[in-house]
């Protein structure tokens, strides 16, 4: 049975891990990129990018990309591995505190609930953290049943390591030191000391940790580095109110288990909450309301049971491990409380047990509903992150655009083009560096320009300075392909837009063909095609150049594409030509550029009545340019194509 629960462990974190979510985001492409440098031979205890990161998770990166090269899939591989396979310490932690059934249900719950779930399939080293706390607990549990210096100092080894994982690890000595004050207040001082044995403990830990205390005692301020930049009692965050803060993240942090979790989307799936009307969704809690019901009877057992042992370190566990969230901005922030799990699922897996164990209710109905409450939060989950995956705010989130940029330049680069990248993106965006791995990628500033561009080549800009300086680059005859990226959003920015504009210039191999050319004005002269990818869309492919009477300087006109039905406009686009992506400089006889449209539409297309009309007019005076005939004469002042499948 445990076996089983592993693997579902395994699937729910390993099923579409390099795509769900989409990215990688910044934090793990920094990750990505120091585990690069290790397999480079650049080896650190401390790694000081990105407000410095503790070493485990990123050697344990660097081992997946050795095997598996630099993508989302091995970036993500360890924390989806380590997150399965903490399920048996999980298990042996619970059934040694509460029972075989506790153990077992701690370990379905861990596999199928969301935030354990979630955390294994994103590549953070936050995900490393529960797992050794889980271990080093579990060791500590036989070491202190069993008397024995072996357990101890294995015990102890771990711990040290879990201090290489998430910088919240820095709580476990108060947790530790108030369940020692525990003991002592409770007549068990005896068992605390456990004849002396409990130094090997100690001489575990201090080995493990003795590399990285030299690396903080050269360098003091990797300690609180970044603890100092999100604390409530800077008064940049705690707006002048610092107990009022306090007090407010306590309420949200408490909160969290089963009214209201993490609100920022990268951590946390939203859920809608009828009871909040100002606000359309909030932060899925910790448990789904099938869980609530366990969690409570598991809580105030313990609450009744606080004289044993299992129970009081249960309950210390989440109130010490709930600090790194409630002295932080953000409460509760799924990151930084990391470490309550998974002492917070033993609280449903104990429900779970006592209603499994429940005399007065006949043995099947018991069991019957623990499995449904079991199978039912399972679904819930899957439910929940398929939803979540496939959400356009979690790809914003997770920098999906910068991903395809890289995605997409390197597979250029493998075709034989010369890449060409504004410099902002693989500044700005750790992932581009990341993900385009050892794929030759020039970089260019639009300030310095281009060097010439000769076929094939392929530019990736930022579309919101002037692009003058990509036409005077290329070397004519060509012929680019003008597209614009996917859509970004930044943490604080309100509006998508798209990221980037490639431009692919190739060969310019023939003219336009004179069967399916279209000259409108002599101004302009269209090459078009169109096709059905799917019943429900449209494709449009045009392709351009200036005709004899195009005034060099004049802007652009607009583009429309109209696709007809008897009942009406059935989709459209309406606005620049070539999206406004292509400067006025750039129309010149010897360069042909071309573009694409994908339109949706309300019903499948028909080919028997559907039509798509293409023209354009000029802005200011919404003035159509005619479509004449090789004598000047007027033809229409739109061109009608029909599209087969």
């Amino acid at each position: 049975m445990l076996l089983l629960v592993v693997g579902l462990a395994a699937g729910l974190r390993l099923y579409r891990l390099g795509e769900w979510p989409p990215g990688p985001y910044r934090d793990e492409a920094y990750n990505g990129l120091d585990a690069l440098g290790v397999l480079r031979g650049d080896l650190a205890l401390f790694f000081p990018a990105n407000n410095g990161r503790e070493p485990l998770f990123i050697y344990l990166v660097a081992l997946s990309l050795a095997l598996f090269g630099p993508t989302t899939f091995a970036l993500r591989l360890p924390a989806a591995l380590v997150g399965a396979l903490a399920t048996l310490p999980v298990y042996w932690l619970g059934r040694d505190w509460f029972g075989r059934a506790a153990g077992l249900f701690a370990a379905i719950l861990w596999a199928v609930t969301f935030w354990p779930v979630h955390l294994g399939r994103i590549g953070l080293r936050a995900g490393l953290l529960a797992p050794l706390l889980a271990l080093t607990f579990w060791l500590g549990t036989r070491a202190w049943r069993e008397h024995r210096r072996g357990w101890w100092l294995a015990a102890g080894l771990v711990y040290g390591l879990s201090f290489y994982t998430y910088l919240a690890v820095r709580f476990t000595p108060l947790l530790l030191g108030l369940f020692a004050l525990y003991l002592i207040a409770t007549g068990r001082r005896a068992r605390l000391w456990d004849g002396g044995r409990v130094l090997w403990f100690a001489l575990g830990a201090a080995l493990a940790l003795a590399p990285l205390a030299l690396v903080f005692a050269a360098d003091p301020s990797l300690v609180f580095g970044r603890a100092g930049q999100v604390s409530i009692l800077s008064p940049d965050i705690n707006g002048g109110d610092p107990l009022g803060a306090l007090l407010g993240n306590v309420g949200r942090a408490l909160g969290m288990y089963l009214w209201r979790g993490d609100d920022i989307l990268r951590h946390n799936a939203w859920r809608s909450f009828a009871l909040m009307p100002e606000q359309s969704a909030v932060g899925r809690p910790v448990f789904d309301w099938l869980m609530a019901g366990p969690f409570l009877v598991g809580l105030l057992w313990c609450l009744r049971h606080w004289r044993r042992p299992a129970a009081a370190f249960v309950l210390l566990w989440q109130l010490v491990m709930l600090g790194p969230t409630i002295l932080a901005e953000d409460a509760p922030h799924f990151l930084r409380a990391a470490g309550v799990l998974p002492g917070a699922i033993l609280f449903p897996a104990i429900g779970l047990a006592l209603l499994w164990e429940w005399a007065r209710l006949p043995v099947a109905g018991r069991r019957a509903a623990v499995i449904l409450l079991l199978a039912g939060s399972a679904a819930l989950t899957v439910c929940d992150y398929v939803d979540y995956a496939q959400q356009p705010d979690v790809a914003y989130l997770f920098e999906a655009a910068a991903a395809d940029l890289a995605h997409t330049a390197a597979a250029d680069a493998e075709a034989g083009a010369t890449v060409l990248l504004d410099r902002r993106f693989p500044d700005g965006w750790p992932s581009v560096r990341f993900l385009l791995g050892d794929h030759p990628a020039a970089t260019f500033t639009p300030a310095e320009g281009l060097p010439a561009l000769v076929a094939p080549s392929v530019v990736y800009a930022w579309p919101y300075d002037p692009l003058d300086f990509l036409p005077a680059a290329i070397v004519a005859p060509a012929l680019v392909d003008v597209a614009p990226g996917p859509l970004a959003r930044g943490d604080l920015e309100p509006t998508p837009y798209s990221l980037f504009s490639r431009f692919a210039v190739t060969p310019l191999t023939a003219a336009p063909d004179a069967a399916t050319a279209v000259n409108f004005a002599d101004t302009f002269l269209l090459d078009t095609t169109a096709d059905l990818p799917a019943a429900d869309e449209i494709a449009v492919d045009l392709r351009w150049q200036p005709g004899s009477s195009y005034p060099g300087d004049a802007p652009s006109p607009n583009l429309f594409i109209h696709v007809m039905g008897p009942e009406g406009m059935l989709a459209q686009y309406d606005g620049p030509l070539l999206r406004g992506l292509w400067p006025t400089a750039g129309w010149s006889p010897g360069i042909q550029v071309s573009e694409r449209y994908v339109l949706s539409l309300p019903r499948p297309y028909n080919t028997a009545g559907d039509s798509v009309a293409i023209g354009l007019y000029w802005p200011d005076t919404n003035e159509r340019l005619p479509v004449v005939d090789a004598g000047g004469g007027l033809i229409d002042d739109k061109a009608i194509i029909r599209p087969e499948p």
